[in-house]
């Protein structure tokens, strides 16, 4: 299969609900070019984040309401206008005809011709094209030029302002990175960088301890010392929950929603092997890839169970609870483009109280005393501060916030990243260059 049927079928996918990373995974195995795999991914990628741009230029040039399009007409037009657009190694006459040949693998002639026709207009008049002013058309320009859902704009527009949901928006059109965490139950830091070092691999240091950037990725399962399990692809945000909770070898902990097991398999690692994780997950498949990363990390201590976390008993206390929450995820949509066009307020609700009853069940099985580390990937004040004040609200007597504040001073992250005047961290991606993240760390009196 060529590269744009290639993309176009996973366009396609995507739209019908399949996820990005996963169908590229699978259609790019087979793929010997590394050029065609960078060259649809790309084009998988862009296309999922300048959705709303791709879409406002294509309502210029067409008579067709977007919405009346066959799914594999809009996807080819938006593939196109990529690449005519943002692709200057790819001629426009080459983009055109192979989106065109692309398109007839999988529709008509008609929506072929079609697609032909509106891609040979734009093509012949890109450089006239406008967009929304800034100034004049605040919300537009974030949601039809930046590329964001107009609902979610107007919401980071209440809390945020212009400045920083355009700063959010911008960033959230980079192209992801990849960040690892050395593992050291396998290998000392030193020894880990002088074999990437000979292996001509370029790592940048970050502001977290033992967490690297990786400039030249190619391919996680490539990298050198993946199947001695010496690293753990992990973001930054991910990696900063387990040294705040900062547990101590012996300790007793709960993962109440571990999958797919970096942070058990951090906790772990920070515990020296020593002690007893619980980690819960629904799903046998996900307790399954824990069980898989725990192998390859050399992680001992981690024992999994299927279980809804709402309804998990234990007669024995935790001495520690990590609750990294099913969120709305909106805090990854750098890293996960898609999200952005698959969420809405209605899901928001859904996970605040899904959340809040996983917050009730986690008091029940904390020992006086013990820590209870609360985190989301998103950027919501329902999943975030509002479910904290809420928690506290219902249980005054039991349970206090920790300052985060002075977690992140043990660690030299002060003027890096800060808590709030009510001690909660809301990491906010373009001042951390990481992932949107929301971290409140409680203690049961």
């Amino acid at each position: 299969m060529k590269t744009r049927e290639l993309t176009l079928k996973i366009l396609v996918a995507i739209s019908k609900g399949g996820y990005s990373n996963l169908l590229l995974d699978r259609y790019l195995k087979g793929l010997k070019d590394a050029r065609d795999r960078a060259l649809i991914t790309e084009m998988v990628y862009g296309v999922l984040r300048l959705k709303n741009r791709l879409d406002y230029i294509i309502k210029d040039f067409s008579r067709l309401a977007i919405n009346k399009m066959e799914p594999v007409v809009i996807q080819a037009l938006r593939m196109g206008v990529y690449q005519l657009l943002f692709l200057d190694r790819v001629p426009d006459r080459a983009a055109v005809y192979e989106t065109v040949e692309a398109v007839k693998a999988f529709s008509n002639k008609g929506a072929a011709g079609f697609v032909n026709a509106v891609l040979r207009n734009i093509s012949r008049n890109k450089e006239q094209i406008s967009y929304p002013d800034p100034l004049k058309d605040q919300k537009s320009y974030l949601s039809d030029y930046l590329s964001h859902p107009q609902w979610l704009v107007d919401y980071w527009l209440k809390i945020y302002g212009f400045e920083k949901t355009r700063d959010l928006c911008e960033y959230n059109n980079q192209p992801g990175e990849l960040v690892i965490r050395i593992n050291s139950l396998k290998v000392k830091e030193e020894d880990f960088l002088q074999i990437y070092k000979k292996a001509g691999f370029d790592l940048r240091p970050t502001w977290l301890p033992q967490s690297y950037l990786v400039l030249d990725n190619r391919g996680v399962e490539r990298l050198p010392l993946y199947k001695e399990g010496a690293f753990f692809v992990q973001g930054l945000a991910a990696a900063l929950v387990g040294y705040i909770m900062n547990p101590l070898p012996g300790m007793r902990i709960l993962d109440m929603a571990a999958a797919p097991g970096g942070k058990s398999t951090h906790l772990a690692e920070l515990m020296g092997n020593q002690g007893e994780i619980i980690a819960l997950d629904i799903h046998e498949h996900k307790l399954k890839l824990i069980n898989d990363n725990c192998k390859r990390l050399g992680v001992e201590i981690v024992k999994t169970l299927k279980c809804d976390s709402r309804y998990f008993k234990s007669e024995e206390k935790f001495d520690m609870i990590l609750l990294d929450a099913p969120c709305s995820g909106l805090g990854l949509i750098k890293q996960k483009p898609e999200i952005r066009w698959n969420k809405s307020m209605a899901d928001i609700k859904k996970m605040t109280a899904l959340q809040l009853e996983m917050l009730e069940n986690a008091l029940s099985l904390l020992k006086d005393g013990g820590i209870l580390l609360y985190s989301t990937c998103t950027l919501t004040r329902e999943e975030n501060q509002n479910n904290i004040a809420r928690i506290l609200e219902l249980y005054p007597d039991i349970i206090g916030i920790e300052d985060i504040q002075e977690d992140l001073n043990r660690l030299a992250l002060k003027g890096i990243l800060e808590a709030d005047d009510n001690g909660l961290l809301e990491i906010f991606p373009p001042d951390s260059q990481s992932e949107g993240f929301f971290i409140a760390k409680l203690k049961k009196f």
